[in-house]
């Protein structure tokens, strides 16, 4: 069992979905990174916050001290108890701080020492100034040696907040760089797959417009099919009926001579009218076999056409009917005609060799045979063929051959164009009827199209469309 090809519509595939997942990934990464980043701004907020109370609230808890050892009141001494126990509180908070976010823990144990060494001593103050046992000199001690350290614990508050701002910098770096980072990887991820976009839809328009190609190409074979199942059809009546006839006919006359030839007195003349009738009919079936040959040529010898000038063919074919123009006096007006098409050069002169030809042998008893050759340019919108509207070429020429000659109903339009269909008896018209068909075939090697427009005793008008593929 062969294992399934991989085609451009899988790597493409698997591709977008690598990318589609990468791009996910590194979205998910920077945006994580960004979280963490504005976690990390929260948290540096905080530390500043935390070291600004704890400043505020040393210093307040400095001017209730003062303040009641001014005043001695009681609702001073609470309020120095309560402010006491709030930067305790604080301290702790900010102690739990430097602790879950690693931010100057040293300074923070450095710290708590001289938050209590800074209450120690104001309370001990306090103390022996309400036993009146301080002098002067010790408060004034007592005083200086508590600055000093409310000196430290501010200088020590301040380290903190300078190792907080190193970090911050330090995060607003890396932030800096990840950001640069995922603007970097984004728009790589962005610009590779705005490319396989890119490269993918044309290849899809390129497929999209080749498939269109191909079923014209499927339409046009179709037609050829269509057209083949119908000369088939022809041809298995050819064989049945027409070439059948001049057989029966040879073979009647046969046995009619050889019972003739049994009697003693035959008739001389009787034998040589049956093989005058044998000969003819013989002749008549030589010629259905050659016309025949030449319609299967028509369908097969078909060279690569080139651009060549349907005046000068014209021109060529008019030369080798001079004889036959010259006996019905028949009158050829020619309209200017493609002088650039691709055809094939010798089918062009059958083509129009047979319908002139036909113009001139249909013609009215007492009327001399005018024919008119004009071609126009017309869009495939105009064509009165809608399988026309299918194919590639978006542009035709419509050369029409008129003539005054003795026409024929409409309604056998279609039927004058199969191979050996007649609509005059052979003893009115020579031929054997083949010469519409093999026009109608050249027109189908070139994908093009004939129709004819006729009535009784008014003439006929035969339309050729050729399509418009490129000129010089």
């Amino acid at each position: 069992m062969t294992k399934p090809k991989l085609t451009y519509y899988n790597y493409f595939l698997f591709l977008s979905l690598i990318l589609i997942a990468g791009y996910m990934m590194a979205s998910l990464y920077f945006l994580n990174r960004t979280n963490d980043s504005g976690e990390q701004a929260f948290k540096f907020g905080r530390t500043v916050q935390r070291t600004n109370a704890i400043i505020q609230q040393t210093y307040h808890l400095e001017g209730l001290g003062h303040g009641y050892l001014l005043n001695g009141c009681e609702d001073t001494y609470e309020d120095y108890i309560e402010q006491k126990n709030d930067l305790l509180k604080e301290y702790d908070t900010l102690k739990l701080h430097c602790d879950k976010f690693n931010v100057g823990m040293s300074h923070a144990g450095k710290l708590h020492h001289l938050v209590s060494k800074r209450v120690a001593i104001m309370d001990d103050l306090i103390h022996q100034d309400s036993l009146h046992t301080m002098t002067e000199e010790d408060r004034i001690s007592h005083m200086n040696k508590g600055s000093m350290f409310t000196d430290s614990i501010i200088s020590t508050l301040e380290d903190i907040r300078k190792v907080n701002d190193d970090m911050r910098i330090d995060n607003q770096l890396l932030a800096s760089n990840y950001n640069r980072n995922a603007m970097f990887i984004l728009s790589v991820f962005g610009i590779v797959m705005l490319v396989i976009v890119f490269i993918s839809f044309n290849r899809m328009k390129k497929a999209l417009l080749q498939n269109e190609r191909n079923v014209q190409e499927i339409n046009q074979i179709n037609l050829e099919l269509k057209s083949m199942n119908e000369n088939l059809e022809n041809f298995a009546y050819v064989a049945s009926h027409d070439l059948n006839e001049p057989l029966r006919k040879i073979r009647t006359f046969g046995d009619l001579i050889q019972a003739e030839m049994q009697n003693e007195d035959y008739d001389k003349d009787n034998i040589v009218s049956h093989i005058t009738r044998m000969q003819n009919a013989s002749k008549r079936m030589q010629q259905l076999i050659n016309d025949l040959l030449s319609y299967s040529r028509i369908s097969r010898d078909f060279k690569a056409m080139e651009s060549i000038d349907l005046n000068k063919v014209l021109e060529t074919v008019i030369n080798d009917l001079e004889v036959r123009i010259q006996e019905s006096n028949a009158q050829i007006d020619v309209k200017e005609l493609p002088k650039n098409i691709q055809v094939d050069e010798i089918q062009m002169r059958q083509l129009f060799q047979n319908l002139i030809s036909n113009a001139i042998k249909f013609k009215q008893d007492d009327i001399d045979p005018k024919i008119d050759i004009t071609a126009q340019r017309v869009s495939v919108e105009d064509l009165p063929y809608e399988e026309a509207k299918e194919l590639v070429a978006e542009e035709y020429w419509k050369i029409n051959i008129s003539d005054n000659g003795i026409g024929f109903e409409q309604q056998y339009a279609e039927k004058i164009f199969a191979v050996f269909q007649r609509l005059h008896g052979r003893s009115t018209y020579e031929g054997t009827g083949i010469g519409l068909s093999i026009v109608k075939k050249i027109c189908e090697n070139h994908k093009g199209f004939i129709s004819a427009d006729s009535a009784l005793g008014k003439g006929t008008t035969f339309s050729i469309y050729l399509p418009i593929t490129s000129e010089l």
